[in-house]
């Protein structure tokens, strides 16, 4: 019996080394495909190398020199664990090859980025890579995630979203939500919150906000190449915040310099997250000959909330003003009260004359599914052009999807 389990557990461990080299060349290919590129800048280097391998959290944990929180959401407040003195990531994976990995043991029309990621930790460590998870409730595959991925997510603690936030109750229940996870995180650390470490994180994060929105504005002004801002912001809390910010300003500085390059077939991408090293959709939008100069997703310009307002300067009011922004400011499809989301799509388009919305949903993403049907609407009545791509972590479907992108390319 003794001898079984053993040759099971064997065979285990050479599939799980086969996978993960796989996925390493997966992720090699892309690195190189992104160096082969004509607008490639010695600049990459740095943010490439983050993207090199699949994320291994020993390693991050020895170069940033914190604990590890894993967030499957990027609706808890970073300057909150920043101030704790620990390093919050945000949990998912692009790989195609980790996705099949893990698709034995998971339900078949479940998200491709999260079923990627379970795959992934299968060789990166696991739970034990991280000293807590923090599960905010906003779609219904993230709330099931430790329950559907068993031991590999330990030391949970629940963020309880509310799902309406233009009012009074959900407001008060978020703050209450934020006092919580404080309260959680004292005790993980053993160390009671400082309010000027909370504010010397605040103006930290608030720096690199203000970089990233430089970027943006060079990426809606055709001077920064989309596919380049995704990978960036792919790396964000990969590494040092002091560090990352130091080399995002080298980049920021770098394309400061540059002009305009013009092209008339400029889309806006929205729904949901595009992942490293899954570039599928931004490479067929190119080979159809547009380009994303705008985009909502939050794996992208959404991965930081914008500028921190407060007029209280105590520790109750700065974490008030930290409720606020994360949830006020956020345009997650998983809110019942939502105009602001496509209010800020035709704001954006209009702003920078883009003529039309890709709207990408990965099989299983309900949430973007639904809201793709009323955005749709509203989007077409306001004269604009509307593309949905459903697709999945394949690349079969590539010549099809580039297809249709020839022809939405025309109508604009």
């Amino acid at each position: 019996m003794d001898n079984m389990v053993s040759k099971e557990e064997e065979r285990r461990l050479r599939q799980r080394a086969k996978a993960y080299e796989k996925t390493c060349e997966e992720y090699d290919q892309e690195i190189a495909a992104l160096k082969a590129r004509a607008d490639y800048v010695a600049e990459f280097d740095y943010f490439l190398d983050l993207l090199a391998r699949p994320l291994q959290p020993s390693q991050l944990r020895e170069k940033v020199g914190r604990p590890l929180i894993g967030l499957f959401c990027i609706q808890a407040p970073w300057e909150l664990f920043h101030a704790f003195g620990v390093h919050p990531v945000k949990l998912c994976s692009g790989s195609y090859t980790a996705q099949r990995l893990a698709a034995a043991y998971l339900p078949v029309l479940m998200c491709p980025m999260l079923k990627s990621y379970i795959g992934s930790t299968d060789f990166a460590g696991s739970a034990a890579g991280y000293d807590a998870t923090i599960v905010p409730t906003t779609c219904d595959w993230v709330v099931k995630m430790p329950e559907i991925a068993k031991e590999k997510i330990g030391h949970l603690h629940y963020l309880e979203l509310p799902h309406v936030k233009q009012n009074e109750k959900g407001q008060k229940r978020w703050l209450e939500e934020i006092y919580a996870l404080k309260q959680f995180l004292e005790e993980k650390t053993g160390a009671k919150l400082k309010r000027q470490d909370l504010l010397h994180s605040m103006n930290a994060f608030m720096n690199v906000w203000k970089l990233f929105q430089e970027l943006i504005d060079l990426k809606r002004s055709n001077i920064f190449p989309g596919i380049w801002f995704f990978c960036i912001a792919n790396t964000f809390m990969l590494d040092d915040l002091g560090r990352w910010a130091k080399h995002l300003a080298l980049v920021v500085k770098r394309f400061q310099a540059e002009v305009p390059r013009p092209n008339p077939y400029r889309v806006f991408l929205a729904g949901s997250p595009v992942v490293f090293p899954n570039l599928k959709l931004l490479q067929l939008i190119e080979q159809a000959g547009m380009t994303v100069c705008a985009d909502d997703l939050c794996s992208s310009e959404r991965i930081l909330p914008g500028a921190t307002v407060y007029d209280d300067p105590s520790e109750h009011g700065l974490l008030r003003a930290l409720a606020e922004r994360y949830h006020q400011g956020c345009i997650c499809p998983t809110f019942a009260d939502n105009d602001r989301r496509v209010n800020n799509i035709l704001k954006i388009t209009g702003d920078y004359q883009i003529k039309g919305i890709v709207f990408h949903v990965l099989k299983g993403c309900h949430p973007y599914d639904i809201e793709s049907f009323s955005i749709e609407e509203k989007v077409k009545n306001s004269g604009r052009k509307f593309l949905k791509i459903e697709t999945d972590y394949v690349k079969e479907d590539s010549q099809n999807l580039l297809t249709r992108l020839e022809a939405f390319k025309q109508t604009l």
